[in-house]
């Protein structure tokens, strides 16, 4: 209000300047959302995330057993990203067209969670596209069926329960985009002020 009547305009005046110039503000909004829009398409790269669910236990009725089994999942979570489960995941990824990723970044891309009190073990791999993480995750679970039992001997057997597939596939930056474009309405929304207010002041 200060810098209003320091330029002998008042906020009424500023008010019909908005109302005037209307064209200004709006313009100036749109351009830069635009912007920002398409600016945020093409720096953002699609994240698809994928599951599938394996179990790990002993095929007995012994409590004790269950219950020691239950204990060791959460160490058998740490060796999901070991390098002998994931090699084998990498060496298969690169020879799938559009993977362009490395052990890091495939480590990087993977959580699991094990409900509490059961022998599950859900997997999570990311990929840029549906097919790429449902192909990661699925490698991943049968990496894990296939050489945990070398890396933890007396984990007993490992059995895919469920497999993941495209259509259940979810897409996990999909409001990157969104948050870029409102940014750029606000950001347009200032400038367009601010330049209606320098064009009201020049004018007065």
């Amino acid at each position: 209000m200060d810098n209003l009547t320091a330029t002998g305009m008042s906020f009424h005046d500023f008010l019909r300047a908005l109302l005037h110039y209307w064209y200004v503000w709006v313009l100036t909004a749109l351009i830069v959302t635009i912007g920002a829009f398409f600016w945020g398409q093409k720096t953002t790269v699609p994240t698809y995330q994928a599951s599938s669910t394996v179990m790990i236990y002993h095929p007995n009725n012994d409590p004790n057993q269950r219950q020691a089994d239950i204990m060791a999942m959460a160490s058998y979570r740490k060796l999901m990203t070991s390098p002998k489960i994931l090699a084998p995941v990498q060496k298969q990824l690169t020879k799938l067209p559009k993977y362009q990723g490395n052990q890091e970044t495939l480590a990087a891309g993977i959580t699991t969670h094990v409900p509490a009190n059961t022998l599950t073990l859900k997997i999570k791999a990311q990929g840029r596209t549906p097919y790429l993480a449902t192909q990661t995750v699925n490698l991943l679970a049968k990496s894990v069926q296939q050489h945990l039992p070398k890396l933890a001997p007396n984990s007993g057997e490992v059995h895919i329960v469920t497999w993941a597939n495209q259509q259940q596939a979810s897409l996990i930056n999909g409001q990157r985009v969104p948050k870029i474009t409102i940014g750029g309405l606000l950001f347009g929304l200032y400038l367009g002020l601010l330049a209606v207010f320098v064009l009201a002041a020049w004018r007065c």
